[in-house]
């Protein structure tokens, strides 16, 4: 009952998938991110499908990946990319940390978050397009793996790095997780790992590379900007990873 519970609380919390409405106890929220990577799963199964099927009934390129492009939209709700607005324009401000703390709770939308958002949305696009018209099933699978890499990971980085605020979304989510939750997200990135790898090893060693990269840049970004992390900069790492893997992989298309 506790394991059906906390993919409940996980989902609910982590996306827009339907789960029975019940009363959370004490430990819901401490243990919510066990089964955050399992949103990838669903975003990167819809994703696959999605994929066949416009191959399917021949859809028009345009048409097929503005419905790859919506699906985790749809999916999460857009959570992940508010977070990453919010971290843009915080960062673009150019102000004291004190500052940038205040921009990422300012529920009003900067300039530089709407830039940030078509940037992100035109390159996502342009990828997908490029894998689209490629055909390349393998690096698509990838694609949809790589939804549980970026939350296994921002996950763990949560729940590790310092708090820019002893307050908050992400405070309540991490205070008092235990070591079985940094396990379950290992587990989950071991898994993935092993996928990306099974699937085709030549991209499985450039999407770790990516991933790792992002890693280190937003541990340095978040210490440097923010003084530790946040609930938005958890979605921002979500965000920009999964980007930046989607167009090095379409460029390793336009190279086979």
């Amino acid at each position: 009952m506790k394991l059906i519970r906390r993919i409940a609380v996980s989902l609910s919390l982590y996306s827009r998938i339907p789960v029975p409405d019940f009363r959370w106890e004490e430990d819901d929220m401490k243990n919510s991110l066990m089964f955050f990577p399992l949103v990838g799963v669903v975003i990167g199964f819809i994703e696959i499908i999605a994929y066949q099927l416009c191959k399917y009934f021949d859809l028009n390129q345009i048409a097929s990946v503005v419905v790859m492009l919506i699906i985790p939209i749809m999916i999460t709700g857009g959570f992940h990319l508010d977070g990453y607005m919010d971290t843009t324009d915080a960062i673009r401000s150019y102000r004291s940390r004190e500052d940038k703390l205040r921009i990422l709770k300012d529920p009003h939308c900067g300039a530089f978050a709407v830039i940030g958002l078509v940037c992100a949305l035109l390159m996502f696009a342009s990828a997908a397009m490029v894998i689209y018209e490629k055909g390349d099933f393998r690096i698509l699978l990838n694609v949809g793996v790589s939804f549980v890499f970026s939350r296994s990971l921002s996950g763990l980085l949560s729940l590790i790095l310092p708090k820019a605020r002893t307050e908050g979304m992400l405070h309540k989510e991490t205070s008092g997780a235990g070591s079985r939750v940094i396990g379950m997200l290992i587990g989950w990135y071991i898994l993935a790992l092993a996928a990306v790898f099974i699937i085709d090893p030549e991209t499985a060693l450039l999407t770790v590379a990516v991933y790792m990269t992002c890693l280190i840049r937003y541990k340095n970004m978040t210490d440097k900007e923010f003084g530790g992390v946040t609930g938005d900069t958890a979605g921002y790492f979500v965000t920009v990873s999964e980007i930046w893997n989607i167009v090095l992989l379409a460029l390793l298309c336009l190279v086979r």
